[in-house]
């Protein structure tokens, strides 16, 4: 059973197994009211894809998006490399810096942890 303000574990899980198919990230980190426990009927789930290596991260946000057709549930995606992920987790200015730091991790390479 799914508890209140919570994302669905099943929605997740089959959100992450189509973000990785596609993408195959390094990590996703789950943030914003769906890592805080505040979904709300209207909430979107926003998660954060870390890629590392080479990659178009406009064209690669655009495939996660057409992968994620029919899931259900609205959900934001903010693709980035993992040397972006580095230089900007400390700027409070990036988004990248409160969806480390409220945020958790629910994909590492390999390993899904709704």
């Amino acid at each position: 059973m799914m508890k209140e303000g919570t994302v669905d574990p099943e929605v997740l899980e089959e959100i992450i197994r189509r973000i990785v198919a596609c993408s195959n990230p390094e990590k996703i980190v789950l943030f914003g009211s769906g890592a805080r426990g505040e979904m709300g009927p209207a909430s979107d789930i926003d998660l954060l894809v870390i890629k590392s290596g080479e990659f178009d991260a406009g064209s690669l946000t655009e495939e996660i998006y057409m992968n994620l057709i029919g899931i259900g549930k609205a959900v934001d995606i903010i693709v980035i490399s993992s040397l972006d992920m580095e230089r900007f987790r400390n700027s409070p200015y990036f988004i990248v810096y409160p969806a480390l730091q409220q945020g958790r991790e629910v994909y590492h390479a390999g390993e899904v942890s709704t």
